[in-house]
């Protein structure tokens, strides 16, 4: 058995005067450790023997229910199977804190209000289709679809890693998008375009900045950022493109068919329009001065170009199978 430190945030609620006020600081604890031992283990240790004071949440401690998802050496984890050996090992110590991109409220238990709202307006259920009018056959197939989306558990791990909704706090964030393919995706929903063109909106799936965070600290393989790209493919293919996120796809997707690159002039325009890409020249010209922007190209075009066209070819077959 030996001694490690953990490195605690905690977070208490000061009342002066009649006003209330959120004091943040770190406390350290020694904690003995035994072979095998997780960092939620360390947490009850403390709470049993040391500090009764510290908050935390906490269930099943089999990663089941994500209640004690949290940040742990910097990034967002659950504590009940994250083993202080391993952080040890790779991090040298132990640091916890509250998740990120929510307000705590105690020590290491966070707000998570926002968090269900935003779930709330992906209507989170089936809207089945009318089973009169036609029969649905649900196959292994179509379920596998939407398969990862439903191992979700909800702890907001992919939320509290997330750089969009760390900058906008009205970004729907990844937990709901994966929800919203969960049913998007089922044959059996009937009110999907609807869904689709709820999402397109401001602050919607194409907000997402794919910075891949959110399937990288997902706990249970749910992939957040494979279902959103799920939702802005089904959106294009039903013709959902009346924003300035598929505006992008779909320009640079005409460029390369047309060149066989990304032409960053020509997609600026298709993306953002005439009048907000003529007020973007000062900016371009200013990247170009530093040598962050590529000289606008001439006619551009790659040699083998009909190599790009088959490759368009065999992928529009394989969709049409689909």
């Amino acid at each position: 058995m030996e001694e490690v430190k953990f490195k605690i945030h905690r977070t208490e609620r000061r009342s002066t005067r009649g006003a209330h006020k959120y004091e943040s600081y770190v406390q350290a604890y020694e904690v003995p450790v035994t072979e095998g031992m997780t960092v939620l283990e360390g947490l009850l240790h403390i709470t049993e023997h040391i500090d009764p004071s510290l908050g935390y949440r906490c269930s099943c401690r089999s990663a089941i229910c994500g209640s004690c998802a949290m940040t742990i050496n910097g990034f967002a984890k659950l504590a009940c199977n994250t083993s202080i050996a391993s952080e040890l090992e790779k991090h040298g110590e132990i640091t916890v804190a509250p998740m990120k991109n929510n307000k705590p409220i105690k020590d290491l238990i966070v707000d998570q209000t926002p968090f269900w709202e935003k779930m709330q307006k992906v209507t989170p259920y089936l809207n089945p289709k009318d089973a009169s009018a036609e029969e649905v056959t649900v196959t292994p197939e179509a379920m596998m679809m939407v398969n990862n989306s439903q191992m979700c558990i909800m702890c907001g791990a992919c939320n509290a890693s997330c750089n969009s909704l760390e900058i906008d706090s009205k970004f729907i964030g990844p937990a709901a998008l994966a929800k919203s393919w969960r049913f998007v995706g089922d044959v059996r929903e009937a009110e999907g375009a609807k869904r689709l063109e709820k999402l397109s909106d401001d602050h919607g799936m194409w907000d997402c900045v794919r910075c891949f965070h959110c399937t990288e600290y997902c706990p249970k393989g749910v992939e957040p950022l494979r279902q959103i790209e799920r939702l802005r493919g089904a959106a294009i293919e039903k013709g959902i493109t009346d924003n300035k996120g598929a505006h992008h796809v779909v320009s640079m997707t005409e460029s390369i068919h047309r060149i066989g690159m990304v032409d960053e002039v020509v997609m600026m325009f298709k993306s953002l329009g005439l009048l907000r890409s003529i007020g973007m020249i000062p900016f371009g010209l200013k990247m170009q001065l530093h040598g962050k922007a590529p000289m606008p190209h001439v006619l551009p075009r790659i040699k083998n170009l009909e190599q790009i066209h088959k490759l368009y070819k065999q992928i529009e077959g394989v969709h049409n199978e689909e």
